[in-house]
């Protein structure tokens, strides 16, 4: 779903018409249409006044998706490893790398 096609699903769930948010947004309701339709692009004042508009953060009103950032082989299994210990183990395990750290100058 394009950004414009966001916008217009979120506009129609909140029950609004394009001419009450141009109205609100001290824009012309073609700017809306334009966006809506993918014609134009979004400033980011608009897109702000829309989010609190409709109470919503800027990463919900557009449906971000947040992709992970990409772990290396050993680096996700230690966190695998560490998501299964109870808070005791938790601890230890910080201790431990702590001090691999300082023992590598890197802390």
């Amino acid at each position: 779903m394009e950004i414009g096609e966001r916008l217009a699903k979120v506009r129609k769930e909140q029950g609004y018409k394009q001419k009450d948010i141009a109205d609100k947004l001290n824009v012309s309701q073609q700017v809306i249409s334009n966006i809506e339709r993918n014609a134009s692009s979004p400033d980011i004042n608009v897109l702000r006044g829309l989010a609190d508009l409709y109470g919503m953060s800027l990463d919900e009103l557009i449906a971000r998706q947040v992709t992970p950032r990409e772990e290396n082989g050993i680096e996700q299994k230690i966190m695998n490893i560490i998501e299964k210990l109870d808070d005791t183990g938790k601890e230890l395990s910080l201790s431990l790398v702590d001090q691999v750290a300082q023992h590598q100058g890197k802390q």
